[in-house]
This record gives C-alpha cells, sequence and structure tokens, in this order.
C-alpha cells in the first residue's frame, strides 16, 4: 500500500496536488456556469453542495475501475516477490483510492463549512453502506476489466474514453428528476445513476430518489460483478500456474 501511495503521488508531476485540484476544478467549473445561468439551487439544495455530495464519491468509484484496470500489467516486476499477487495489488490501489477521496472529501467539507453551508449527512451510516456498495461495485467492475485488458491490451482507451458520457448520465450534475420519462428506463440500466441517488438521498434530508432507483439492484450487479471478477482471475492464476 506505501509503494501503490508513493506510485500514485509520484505518477506525473504535479499529481499529488492534482488528486486535490480535480473536484476543485470541476466544483468551481460548473457551479460558475450554473450562476451564469441564473442558478443557484437545485431541488431546493445550493447547486456545489449538490455536486460536492455525488462528484467526490463517483470520482472515487471512477478511479477505482481505472487503476484497477491497468494494475496487472503495471506491476508485473512486484510479482517476483512469490508473497505478492495481483490480487493483492487490486486490494492495496482500492484502498489507496479509497484513502485520497476520503482526504481529499474531508478538506472539500471543511472548506465550505468555513463559508457557512450546512455540510451535515442527514443519515451517515446508511450513507456509509452505499458508499461501501459503491466501492464492491466498482471492485468488481474493475477487476473484470482489468482480466480483460490483460486478454486483450488497449480496451483500457475505450473504457476511459465511455466513462466521460458516463460522467454526465449518472447524476453527477444533475438530480435523475430532471432526465426526460422516456429516457428513464434505459438510463437506470446505469448501476451509477442508482448509486448517485441513493448517496444525496442519504445526505439531504429533503431529496428523494427518482421511482425505479433500487439499491437491491446495486447490489445485485456487485454480487455478480464480483462473483465473475473472481472466478475469471483464479481461472487465468490457474492457467498461469500450469504454463
Amino acid at each position: 500500500m506505501l509503494h501503490e501511495v508513493r506510485a500514485r503521488v509520484n505518477e506525473r508531476r504535479m499529481r499529488g496536488i492534482w488528486i486535490l485540484l480535480e473536484p476543485v476544478c470541476h466544483l468551481v467549473l460548473f457551479t460558475h456556469l450554473f450562476a451564469q445561468n441564473g442558478g443557484q439551487t437545485v431541488v431546493g439544495i445550493d447547486f456545489s453542495i449538490f455536486v460536492l455530495a455525488g462528484l467526490v464519491p463517483f470520482l472515487l468509484f471512477r478511479n477505482i475501475v481505472l487503476r484497477l484496470m491497468g494494475s496487472t500489467c503495471a506491476k508485473r516486476a512486484s510479482f517476483a516477490n512469490r508473497q505478492i499477487n495481483p490480487l493483492n495489488i487490486l486490494i492495496a490501489r482500492t484502498l489507496v483510492e479509497t484513502f485520497f477521496a476520503i482526504v481529499v472529501y474531508i478538506i472539500l467539507v471543511l472548506i465550505f463549512a468555513g463559508y457557512g453551508f450546512d455540510v451535515s449527512i442527514k443519515a451517515p451510516v446508511e450513507w456509509l453502506l452505499i458508499i461501501i456498495l459503491g466501492l464492491l461495485f466498482s471492485f468488481g467492475l474493475g477487476v473484470v476489466l482489468a482480466s480483460l485488458n490483460h486478454a486483450s491490451p488497449g480496451i483500457n482507451v475505450c473504457v476511459r474514453t465511455m466513462f466521460f458520457p458516463l460522467y454526465f448520465i449518472s447524476g453527477v450534475l444533475v438530480p435523475a428528476v430532471y432526465i426526460p420519462n422516456a429516457m428513464l428506463p434505459i438510463l437506470l440500466l446505469n448501476p451509477f445513476l442508482h448509486l448517485e441517488e441513493l448517496i444525496r438521498s442519504q445526505v439531504f434530508s429533503d431529496y428523494e430518489p427518482v421511482e425505479g432507483v433500487s439499491v437491491e439492484y446495486v447490489m445485485v450487479m456487485a454480487l455478480v460483478l464480483l462473483f465473475v471478477s473472481i472466478s475469471v482471475y483464479r481461472r487465468r492464476r490457474q492457467i498461469h500456474i500450469k504454463l
């Protein structure tokens, strides 16, 4: 984990600072654009606080998926140590991304609280359970994509590109209630939209998830991905050992 922390911070110049600057840039940019259009609140919630509640978790889930996707190829030198296997690196990267997200979220919450914003969480226990569910889903998805990327290098480019539209259709910037009813059944196939709605429903006392949002759906998707990911990982590891 310490090795992953150093690699995450020193991967590129200014990488450590960018971990904090990325969500700040998102918040400043979209809050400014929203204010330019005459908006201050969305569904009765200050826009910047609304975005903060969903932005940091989404970036966490995205970073876990993308970091895990390149794990097996990036750390082959570490496998010379018999105590280290690919699953260790996958778990370490998940924990490191979670640690950085916690630090960033605390810093941003303290900044907003210093300016007088209400940053309290209505149901902290339920909120934490939804976050953990999102971590399990992201871990399973990341391991599946890591196996696919190992078998067919280059798929990571497609996945990284797909996260750009996912950012806008997962409810990070607008609540699902603003989505046209004709599009909602299709967009609700996206588990990240369910997670965003569920997270905000536990943060804001007056926020109600749109009809169709279900924690059971995300749980089923997470369990299926975990089962598939561990099965594929175990199968590929057995083949590698035999070879």
